[in-house]
């Protein structure tokens, strides 16, 4: 954490807030990044095949990462070709197409793990392509200082849909009520933009047990826009950031249509009257805290403590990565600010913010820029969107499209069937709602669709955002549980895997735990040691599995345990 005393905000509060004394921290958490040069070229490639194929693919390997972000160079990927990143750790998987490589400032999402493959997938007859990866960036946790007011960290881990971590800076975000739901954060969380905040994540998983961080999938990690930025950094009561973000590469959704939640703004923050102040965030932790929570969703509500001009102060608990967090009123459900700086420690003490009416905030709020620019017209889904229909049944299906800055004149959808593409009407049913009737679908046709407004400025938008690049899909069919593989190990292990190293299939070495008995496949000697006074290494692989004609999720279980020699490598 970087130690900040606030003298110019000290002098111009002292005969007003005399008790504005002790040094205060901002409270950006203690994350720094490694680039590690990665340099590779695909060259120029083509698919001339009649099939849609990979025509590249690259490991990329980063050792002893805990987690990853992959920085691409002069990539072109014309139309009908794209690339797909999957982490070999969890099976995380992001898809680029030029559009989103470019919102994401030609870098990938967050990948946990040490190892990443990276595909070119090409459509038939696509013009020709070529990758450039440049570097990889890590992520790596320092020491930080903690301002718990007193002696006990309170905050206890939460689960709020519309709070977010913002990396690489380590910071949080939060959705509120503008008319695009962007994002607030502190200023010194943002005031270099995309270098500060390139990403937002939702639904952040808990650390490891050493407190490195963890992150979500691709489908809850968003880009930020660097053109959106505004901000105000001068100290404590002048320290705000307010961006927004583009949709998600994997659902084309905004994090507000994702998360379905945001922040009402207050109209100024009040004087102190008894309210209870709650801040939900990304801090870091210390012992006795378990490292698994370090930078996870945490949050704790203490007594609102001081109110001077635009500088909030409360007994909250907070620490580093809570900086940019919302300042709750929980008298009003409202927030009433934004956190930016610890002041307390094992004595007592006050954390501090910038409060909601700051001019300077507001006036960005009035003047917003990129995609904070209000949405011209609006999409709600009041019964959901359909994902699965039987064969041959017509069905309707009722959304509804709201005035933004224009007022809708004309909606459609685009529905493709098999690659052939057709336009239904959508019948006005009154009160902005609207009705489409879907057409019987033969079984495993591949359909998907998207909805199209005309608002009376002539300005044409979509749902999703980016269609048609992005589309809904709709499964056609019955779904029906398949099995495409089981192997039980016990006996032996198959002639049609392909086994190397020391694995063996065996019933005599079976793992701890409650596996379901029987056989295993084991890495170790005929005499279940895996200890022979010497490094191997193997791997073992199935067979190919054909999902060719497979429609829904596809689904891994598997039952393993793994026993070491206790080493710091493991």
């Amino acid at each position: 954490m970087k130690n900040q005393f606030a003298i110019t905000c000290f002098c111009s509060l002292l005969c007003s807030l005399a008790t504005f004394a002790e040094p205060t921290t901002i409270q950006s958490s203690a994350l720094t990044q490694e680039v590690i040069p990665h340099r590779v070229l695909s060259g120029t490639l083509q698919n001339v095949s009649k099939k849609t194929k990979t025509i590249f693919r690259h490991l990329v390997v980063a050792d002893g990462a805990n987690s990853l972000q992959i920085q691409f160079g002069r990539t072109k990927l014309p139309e009908g070709t794209m690339l797909r990143m999957t982490s070999l750790l969890d099976g995380a998987v992001q898809h680029h197409r030029a559009e989103t490589l470019k919102q994401w400032q030609l870098k990938s999402a967050w990948f946990n793990g040490s190892i990443v493959i990276v595909e070119l997938i090409a459509e038939p007859n696509t013009q020709s392509t070529h990758v450039s990866i440049q570097s990889i960036t890590t992520l790596h946790n320092s020491d930080e200082d903690r301002t718990i007011c007193g002696s006990t960290d309170d905050r206890v881990l939460s689960y709020s849909d519309r709070c977010a971590r913002a990396i690489p800076i380590g910071c949080t975000a939060w959705i509120i009520d503008d008319a695009n739901h962007t994002f607030l954060t502190a200023g010194h969380c943002s005031s270099n933009g995309v270098s500060d905040i390139q990403t937002v994540e939702f639904n952040v998983p808990l650390s490891d047990a050493s407190g490195n961080i963890q992150h979500p999938g691709p489908e809850d990690q968003y880009a930020t826009d660097s053109v959106s930025f505004q901000h105000g950094y001068n100290g404590i009561g002048d320290d705000w950031g307010y961006f927004g973000c583009f949709p998600n590469t994997e659902t084309g959704l905004t994090p507000f249509q994702a998360q379905g939640d945001y922040y009402v703004l207050s109209n100024s923050a009040p004087p102190v009257n008894g309210q209870q102040i709650t801040i939900t965030g990304y801090g870091t932790v210390s012992s006795p805290v378990t490292p698994t929570w370090n930078q996870v969703q945490k949050t704790h509500t203490g007594p609102y403590a001081q109110q001077s001009g635009t500088s909030i102060a409360y007994q909250t608990d907070t620490s580093g990565g809570n900086s940019g967090s919302a300042v709750l009123n929980e008298d009003t459900g409202e927030a009433i600010g934004i956190h930016t700086n610890g002041g307390c420690d094992s004595g007592g003490g006050e954390n501090w913010g910038c409060a909601i009416h700051n001019s300077g905030l507001q006036y960005a709020l009035a003047n917003p820029q990129g995609v904070c620019i209000p949405n011209i017209i609006l999409f709600d889904f009041p019964n959901g969107i359909p994902t699965v229909t039987l064969p041959n049944t017509p069905f309707d299906f009722q959304f509804s499209v709201l005035p933004g800055e224009e007022t809708p004149e004309s909606v459609q959808i685009i529905l493709t069937v098999d690659g052939t593409s057709s336009t239904l009407t959508a019948t006005p049913l009154g009160n902005d709602l609207y009705s489409a009737t879907f057409p019987a679908f033969n079984c495993d046709e591949i359909v998907s669709f998207y909805i199209t407004a005309t608002g009376d400025g002539g300005t044409v938008v979509n749902y999703p955002s980016n269609a048609p690049a992005s589309q809904m899909n709709i499964l056609v069919g019955t779904l029906v549980e398949e099995i495409l593989l089981e192997e039980s190990f016990g006996d032996g292990i198959p002639a049609t895997w392909n086994a190397s190293g020391l694995w063996n299939g065996t019933s005599s070495c079976s793992p701890d735990g409650s596996c379901d008995g029987g056989g295993a496949a084991y890495f170790g000697t005929a005499s279940c040691n895996y200890d022979n006074g010497s490094q191997v290494t193997g791997s073992l692989t199935t067979p190919s599995i054909s999902i060719a004609t497979t429609n829904g999720d596809i689904v891994l279980t598997y039952c393993s345990s793994l026993v070491t020699e206790n080493l710091s490598g493991y």
